[in-house]
């Protein structure tokens, strides 16, 4: 029953902190975990944040979303075969090491944010951040001399590491996010946040009495920011930004733009993460790995099967149960194409999929996810 379910998912999926090269190799090193890059002068700016992957979270996680090492070089393509075959000895050479030997690599994972500034309650060097990641004090520093932080938002339910820590580093500032993330935050001290972008006026359970909404939200935005609710998406409550014609992402793409593939050298790279990217794409993403939805990994479609036992009960919001979350997800999906129309949307900024043309997005958007309900999302 969902009165056991929910409390039990809440405590399984806390939040918590990984460890990076500040954290291992102390703050003097030569190993910067960030990746600062101007996006748009003076307004858009990107952070890749590099950190280590506990190995005992990388076991869970193997076994919980189906990543197998065979099946990766199995579904890969003949030219990358051998490929495979070295990224699987890099891997477990990788996981062998030290912390510290690792930690000098510059880790094994990466986490994206975006921040822009705006102009709210007359502040005109307000910022909002999307995505938080680690926050040590030369990344608070630089965000400080950005301007001022008004709002935190988390576009995923299922992004919520971080997303405590950033709170606490900037108590003044409006958090919104998902009510699932909002819930296993609090599970680890973080305050309340202010909006619930999921829940809209009229269906606030007695549970979030007196937050903000999604309307709350895009009000206290004062127009300076668009936002875009995937309703339907259980896994991650996926939540789109608009501002200065820039739009946020996060877990609703996983693979980037052609363009994008080759700049960052997705078949030739020889860093421990061109190796992960490589293990994890051909083990999730690949139309061998699934037959539909293959530009996702397939964790992410059954997280929509009302009738998985995975989806039904290991999850904080489940899929409906006469299975009409992904009619729900389609519908929202096609909606928010039709309002990204050209002039309105020129970029895409995307946490896992990185940079692409609004044209490209929307495409990649339809390749994804139009097996929801066998329509196309770009009517």
């Amino acid at each position: 029953p969902e009165w056991i379910r929910i409390p039990l998912m809440i405590k399984a999926s806390k939040p918590s902190l990984p460890r990076d090269s500040i954290d291992v190799l102390g703050q003097d090193n030569n190993v910067d975990p960030y990746e600062k890059k101007v996006i748009l002068p003076g307004k858009i700016w990107s952070v890749r944040y590099s950190f280590l992957m506990a190995p005992e979270f990388k076991k869970v996680a193997a076994s919980l979303f189906g990543i197998r090492n065979a099946a990766a070089n199995t579904n890969a393509p003949d030219h990358l075969k051998k490929t495979l075959e070295t990224d699987l000895i890099t891997t477990e050479k990788f996981e062998a090491m030290s912390e510290k030997e690792r930690a000098e690599q510059g880790g094994d994972a990466e986490h994206g944010m975006f921040i822009t500034k705006i102009s709210v309650d007359g502040i005109e060097n307000a910022l909002l951040i999307y995505n938080p990641v680690r926050l040590h004090p030369q990344m608070i520093d630089w965000i400080n001399e950005l301007g001022e932080v008004k709002f935190i938002v988390s576009g995923s339910a299922s992004h919520t590491n971080f997303l405590p820590a950033a709170a606490k580093q900037f108590p003044n500032a409006k958090i919104i996010c998902a009510s699932a993330a909002d819930l296993k935050c609090q599970g680890v001290g973080m305050r309340r946040a202010d909006f619930l972008y999921d829940i809209v006026r009229g269906e606030v359970s007695k549970h979030f009495s007196g937050r903000g909404t999604y309307e709350d939200a895009v009000e206290a935005l004062q127009g300076q920011a668009r936002l875009f609710h995937i309703r339907g998406d259980v896994c991650t409550q996926a939540l789109l930004v608009l501002v200065h014609k820039h739009l946020f992402e996060v877990d609703l793409l996983y693979v980037p733009s052609d363009e994008k593939l080759k700049e960052t050298k997705f078949e030739s790279g020889t860093s421990i993460q061109h190796s992960n990217r490589r293990i994890f794409h051909y083990s999730l993403i690949t139309r061998k790995a699934h037959p539909f939805g293959y530009l996702i990994p397939k964790y992410r479609c059954l997280m929509m099967d009302h009738t998985s036992l995975f989806a039904s009960k290991l999850m904080i919001d489940a899929p409906k149960a006469d299975g009409t979350s992904v009619i729900d997800m389609a519908a929202s999906l096609r909606m928010a194409m039709k309002e990204l129309k050209d002039g309105v949307c020129d970029q895409v900024l995307s946490v896992h999929a990185l940079e692409m043309s609004r044209e490209c997005f929307c495409q990649r958007i339809d390749e994804s996810w139009g097996w929801l309900d066998g329509g196309s999302l770009l009517e």
